[in-house]
């Protein structure tokens, strides 16, 4: 039998890559179109930078946590718990509540994107489109979402790996068919395209959020230092390389004007993944494109759900039953699902909001959480880190 130290890094890194790599992605080149190509490599390696450092100084801290209380090593820790430990019930609850509007914010951004699945799953039945209005396309599409998380974490997770699985071959099958169309010959560094940056940094804090993951990272190595801090790095690498990767197939494939339109329409990701087929001959990448977006907003949508209803459950202390899954699955659906219906067109914009508090609990709070500890004599370190964390 395999003890945690035998458990291999890529377990880890996957942890840490499919955490942060999701629907998100679709929301970056649009607004990333102002700032184009050069800017916004900087600014992604920017927030790289900041999240490896701010995710390193929470694992810091939540190791420390468990060697100074002797707990075991297979003993949970949450990030509630931490906050509360190391900065006190108050910074705990507004955490607690920053973190809500969070998972909140983004189940409404994946409501509103499911439309476009929930259509297809219609052409597919061939039933027609017309038998139901968005809103309420929308809203039928919510409701199996939280059929599947109420009945468990289980099926959650095997779902997740198979269109992981297939979210991985989709994209390399899709962006390899658009290579040969990815042209730079127009400006690199666009007159003022600097000016755009600062709009592009909340979408990215949220598409590289993964400060969440870190005790169930750490509980996964069972406080295994070297590993935990090397899942971190590399799991945060691959995501900006996929990152980058992206925005240079879609900027390549779709000139800067075209994402005006795109911005027009709300960001649709239907019309990016159209303008982005258009400039090839090769007809299947239009289906791959689609397919693995499809896949990409239902993991992520599963994903940030079961983190919901698990956040309701804990917050109101609801033991595990089906009665209690069923409570905590309708105060986390009922809301997002509400707001899809009234307000459908609010993908990007939800995904930015969600940004500004990501921001707050994952950077700035392992920040404070790092210098509070080293006052208190829990840990040691730098204090240069936190604060290029915080500042």
């Amino acid at each position: 039998m395999s003890t945690s130290f035998d458990r291999p890094l890529w377990q880890g890194i996957c942890l840490v890559a499919g955490g942060a790599i999701g629907a998100g992605m679709f929301a970056l080149p649009t607004v990333s179109a102002g700032a184009w190509i050069v800017w916004s490599l900087i600014g992604l390696f920017a927030v790289w930078a900041m999240t490896y450092l701010s995710c390193s100084l929470l694992a810091t801290v939540n190791i420390a946590l468990l060697e100074r209380n002797t707990a075991s090593p297979s003993e949970k820790i949450s990030f509630g718990s931490i906050i509360h430990n190391v900065l006190g019930p108050k910074w705990a609850m507004v955490n607690n509540a920053s973190i809500g509007f969070i998972l909140m914010i983004l189940m409404y951004a994946y409501s509103t994107a499911s439309v476009r699945i929930a259509k297809s799953l219609l052409a597919v039945l061939s039933v027609s489109e017309a038998a139901l209005s968005d809103a309420s396309l929308r809203v039928v599409f919510v409701c199996l979402i939280a059929l599947v998380v109420w009945l468990g974490t289980l099926l959650v997770s095997r779902l997740s790996m198979l269109m992981m699985l297939a979210m991985g071959i989709l994209f390399v099958s899709a962006t390899s068919g658009l290579l040969d169309t990815v042209s730079f010959n127009h400006d690199l560094i666009p007159a003022s395209s600097s000016s755009f940056l600062p709009a592009t940094i909340p979408v990215y804090v949220t598409a590289f959020a993964c400060a969440g993951l870190v005790p169930t990272l750490v509980q996964h190595f069972h406080v295994d230092q070297r590993k935990v801090y090397k899942s971190l790095l590399w799991g945060t690498l691959v995501t900006l390389v996929v990152y980058m990767f992206w925005l240079g197939v879609t900027f390549g494939s779709v000139e800067r004007e075209e994402f005006i339109d795109i911005a027009k329409q709300g960001g649709n990701i239907t019309q990016l993944i159209s303008a982005m087929a258009s400039n090839t001959s090769e007809t299947s990448v239009l289906f791959r494109l689609n397919t693995f977006s499809h896949f990409a907003i239902v993991t992520s949508f599963l994903g940030i759900s079961l983190s919901m209803v698990h956040f309701v459950r804990d917050k109101l202390k609801l033991p595990s039953s089906k009665r209690n899954n069923f409570i905590a699955t309708l105060i986390s659906f009922v809301p997002p699902a509400l707001a899809s219906y009234f307000f459908p067109y609010g993908f990007i914009h939800a995904i930015g909001l969600a940004g500004l508090f990501v921001a707050f609990s994952f950077f700035i709070v392992p920040g404070l959480l790092f210098e509070t500890a080293k006052k208190n004599a829990l840990c040691s370190g730098s204090s240069i880190k936190s604060g290029s964390v915080i500042f």
